[in-house]
């Protein structure tokens, strides 16, 4: 069966991996993707290493992930998702405590779909989250 076939049946629950090396940030983060009212598989890990190996073996409908964690920053976890993963155009929203422009251009050039600095705003990643999942969903639908 093929993944367009998986991921457009009515009973697919899209996965979110969110990846941050703060256990309390991934709390905060499952409970913003939580509000959106969609009905999702959310998978939280701490090492970017472990997530790149679970990344290469399931399907991920989106990606959150901070840019500083102690094995390897955003700019290398993104461009390694981007060559390992099954799926390398999945959606990537960067959550970093870094507020320098160059680091988020550098991000968004290695094709994250947002970056925001913390505390990100509770709704706008609620939104853009949100977005990002139901577009990935209809690309699959259609």
């Amino acid at each position: 069966m093929a993944i367009r076939d998986i991921r457009s049946a009515s009973s697919y629950r899209q996965t979110v991996l969110v990846l941050d090396d703060q256990p309390v940030v991934l709390a905060i983060h499952a409970a913003v993707l939580r509000s959106t009212a969609l009905d999702l598989h959310i998978v939280a890990m701490t090492n970017p290493l472990d997530a790149l190996e679970w990344i290469r073996q399931k399907q991920v409908d989106l990606i959150i992930t901070d840019y500083r964690m102690l094995q390897m920053d955003g700019i290398l976890f993104v461009n390694a998702v981007r060559r390992s993963s099954n799926e390398p155009t999945q959606p990537i929203i960067v959550v970093t405590a870094l507020n320098d422009k160059k680091v988020h251009q550098r991000l968004l050039a290695a094709g994250v779909s947002a970056c925001f600095v913390k505390p990100a705003s509770a709704t706008k990643l609620s939104m853009i989250s949100r977005t990002l999942l139901e577009n990935n969903r209809k690309h699959y639908v259609t």
